[in-house]
């Protein structure tokens, strides 16, 4: 009877420890599927982002995600684009939720339907925030100030000018970036005290990457933002696409993640963020690569 006895306390000890290795969160992560129906130009098969998408919701149902979050150009053009890539979302499991933010070619779309794009893809708000688990997610708009999407936002183009010319001798000095403006910082910044007040650990996720220093493809007022997140002791991770080559950087108790593109591949490209008590691994598929980070 002690053998047994002994044998049962050893099993639920097992049992304990591996419940404690699951993750708190998991999250399925797509960034840059840019569909189109239109044929491959170089390394970018547009047509190919429905599988590719399907293989990544299939992955996401298999390891029962929290909820997805897409980084921005879920299309490349036309407003007919996203009925196609949107209805593979639709294959989601019920109760995993799926939330989207706004990249520079979801605005590649005939003028008329720049109003509709919100309630297109089923965003509360260019900008928003939710949470769970002790986490705040906080949703960006880098597409504040921007050349391409002021016919819906509607700032002082002068305002524009300004950001485009203080990145002059930069890499990232190009039109198809853009800038968080300060309305938008205000607000982040709210969130952040918001979010520190209730002891919430906080994860950013935008269009536009912040890391590495002078890439082609940062924000241009970068540095602008990190000091604004850096201040904050709470902030975990920044999670990004436009880069298609994907990167990782940590600086200052942040991991700057972009996710790979997932246009940009003979294979898919996404990944699934495990967030466990006292690490977090992001989970790459495809073109993705595997990271492992600290939380320290």
């Amino acid at each position: 009877m002690k053998d047994f006895s002994f044998y049962l306390v050893s099993v639920l000890i097992l049992l304990s420890s591996c419940s404690k290795k699951e993750p708190v969160l998991k999250i399925g992560l797509v960034a840059d599927p840019q569909y189109a129906n239109k044929p491959t130009a170089g390394k970018r098969y547009y047509r190919e982002s429905l599988w590719k998408l399907e293989e990544a919701i299939d992955t996401f149902n298999y390891h029962k995600v929290d909820f997805v979050q897409n980084l921005g150009d879920i299309i490349d053009t036309e407003w007919e684009s996203f009925d196609s890539i949107l209805s593979v979302y639709d294959k989601l499991t019920p109760g995993i939720e799926n939330y989207h933010l706004l990249g520079n070619h979801d605005f590649d779309i005939d003028s008329t339907h720049l109003n509709g794009l919100l309630e297109r893809l089923s965003m509360p708000n260019y900008y928003y925030s939710y949470s769970k688990e002790g986490y705040r997610f906080i949703v960006l708009d880098a597409t504040d100030y921007s050349y391409y999407s002021n016919l819906l936002h509607h700032h002082d183009i002068n305002q524009i000018d300004s950001y485009l010319d203080k990145t002059q001798g930069k890499s990232n000095n190009h039109r198809w970036n853009s800038a968080i403006g300060k309305d938008q910082q205000s607000w982040l910044k709210q969130e952040l005290d918001a979010a520190k007040s209730l002891n919430q650990q906080v994860i950013l996720f935008s269009h536009l990457p912040l890391k590495p220093e002078d890439d082609p493809h940062n924000l241009w007022n970068d540095d602008e933002i990190i000091n604004l997140i850096e201040k904050s002791s709470n902030v975990v991770a920044y999670i990004n696409g436009h880069n298609h080559a994907g990167g990782y950087e940590f600086k200052n108790g942040i991991h700057y993640i972009t996710i790979s593109g997932m246009v940009d591949t003979r294979v898919s490209s996404y990944a699934i963020l495990e967030i466990h008590q006292d690490s977090i691994v992001l989970r790459g598929y495809g073109n993705q690569k595997t990271i492992h980070l600290n939380k320290e």
